[in-house]
């Protein structure tokens, strides 16, 4: 009786972890090498806070020809679309890439950028969020004087 318990209960663990496995290794789009959608990245991710500051961002796995909206939170929690510091202006190519540059400086002459650490945000026309990404600014060194 008792072997036949262990038997029925070896049983019923190993069919609960062969049903489990796929999910605990990995999703079936990535089984397959399917890109499981549009990732945003940042080219620069740690920024000097400086007035000259720029940042690259880019994005793969967009609709080719798609424009997106590029995103920035304060340090008071203010979203502002940035779009008007990006250059180009972010579109995915004939294989659903892009990449812009984000001219910041302005953001740290404000007091809008201070260090630390801040979400880049894509979001579509509709400004439906696609993605998210970090970005960290740091404050540059004070150089030292030399001694004669």
């Amino acid at each position: 009786m008792k072997k036949l318990l262990y038997a029925l209960t070896t049983v019923v663990i190993m069919i609960g972890l062969v049903g489990l496995s796929p999910s605990l290794v990995m999703d079936t789009a990535t089984a397959q090498g399917i890109s499981p959608g549009p990732k945003v990245a940042m080219g620069t991710p740690m920024v000097k806070m400086d007035k000259k500051a720029q940042a690259v961002i880019m994005g793969a796995g967009f609709q080719p020809g798609q424009e997106v909206s590029v995103l920035f939170t304060d340090v008071d929690g203010v979203q502002a679309d940035i779009g008007h510091a990006l250059k180009p202006t972010p579109k995915a190519n004939k294989v659903g890439a892009w990449v812009t540059t984000w001219s910041c400086g302005r953001y740290v002459a404000k007091k809008l950028i201070k260090a630390g650490a801040y979400t880049i945000t894509v979001t579509d026309s509709d400004y439906n969020v696609i993605d998210t990404t970090p970005v960290s600014f740091y404050q540059a060194k004070a150089k030292k004087e030399k001694k004669k």
